[in-house]
């Protein structure tokens, strides 16, 4: 009972920080602007920005599918789809994005019995993703840099850089990891040592496949290039004039910004985001709040063809019929 009431008495305080966020924001702005520019809206970009972010969200899939499958668990890549937008939706439906990996990381290993490779898959193909954003944003940033500014943020990423990267060396080191195996021995972790142990492996044996790892980070880079010109788009269906070379620092940094779990599913966090990062481009704040907030629609756009999928095929597998579209190897 406990548990319950603190869980939601956290889920209340992230709905009052987006509720206050999203306040905050409207006193900041000049209103009558934002709704001149909703007026004037085009349709055609917009729904171009649509397309561009579901594309996102194809590569994304592709991208899981090849590490599911590098781990010998052979889905169809429709099938994939599928529990790929069913995850999405869950993930900004639910309090947090973890609800929506976990659901897709379920479904699969439901298809395959193979609870620890599916989980797996989930955390690495998250983790290329989060190298993908912040290469994009070196990138991003060395052409912004070219112009004289924010060369300041070029400490933050170089730290951000190094973190990672001393969290995956730290993390495929099994001499060191042993040495906190007594963690596993304490009282309420013990009764799972075994699944901790098996998902450690599940990672670990990532490492002997380079070439899917390589190409999974390839398709992550092309992700984000998809992310940017979503965003590009949409920026253009508000008329607003801008170069496309900053949406290459400032859309990775939003991301991470949006990760924060303080709101719920980055509302007003994101909307902040987008105001503070694009108004150092010259773009006024009610500009860039319109900006954040169609580009935050058009992902719960995207994300509902996942509802619908849920409502029509539920927790049902195809790949437990008799085409045999989903198998272990």
């Amino acid at each position: 009972m406990k548990e319950k009431i603190k869980k939601s008495s956290l889920l209340v305080l992230r709905i009052l920080i987006s509720l206050g966020l999203i306040g905050w924001i409207m006193l900041k702005v000049d209103r009558q602007q934002l709704l001149e520019s909703f007026r004037s809206l085009n349709i055609w970009l917009l729904l171009s920005s649509l397309a561009a972010y579901f594309a996102v969200n194809a590569i994304c899939n592709w991208r899981w599918q090849l590490l599911l499958s590098a781990r010998g668990i052979k889905s169809g890549y429709w099938n994939l789809l599928r529990y790929f937008l069913n995850g999405l939706f869950f993930g900004n439906f639910l309090p947090t994005t973890v609800g929506g990996d976990l659901a897709r990381a379920y479904l699969v290993a439901e298809d395959c019995k193979s609870k620890p490779e599916a989980l797996a898959s989930v955390l690495v193909d998250r983790f290329i993703g989060l190298f993908g954003v912040i290469v994009t944003g070196i990138i991003g940033l060395i052409l912004v840099a070219k112009t004289g500014q924010e060369v300041s943020l070029l400490k933050a990423l170089v730290i951000g850089i190094l973190a990672a990267l001393l969290s995956v060396v730290l993390f495929l080191n099994k001499s060191l990891v042993k040495k906190f195996r007594w963690i596993l021995k304490l009282p309420l972790v013990q009764r799972i040592e075994h699944n901790i142990i098996d998902f450690y492996h599940a990672i670990y044996v990532y490492r002997t496949h380079p070439k899917e790892i390589l190409w999974a980070f390839f398709l992550s880079l092309t992700v984000q290039v998809f992310v940017v010109i979503t965003a590009y788009l949409i920026a253009l269906s508000l008329g607003i004039e801008i170069s496309m070379i900053p949406f290459f620092l400032y859309m990775p940094v939003i991301a991470a910004v949006s990760m924060i779990p303080l709101s719920i599913n980055g509302w007003g966090l994101q909307e902040g985001a987008f105001i503070i990062f694009f108004g150092r481009a010259g773009v006024d704040k009610s500009a860039a709040l319109s900006l954040g907030f169609l580009y935050h629609l058009v992902a719960i756009a995207i994300s509902l063809l996942g509802g619908l999928l849920w409502l029509i095929y539920g927790g049902r597998k195809p790949g437990n019929s008799n085409n045999g579209d989903t198998k272990c190897g």
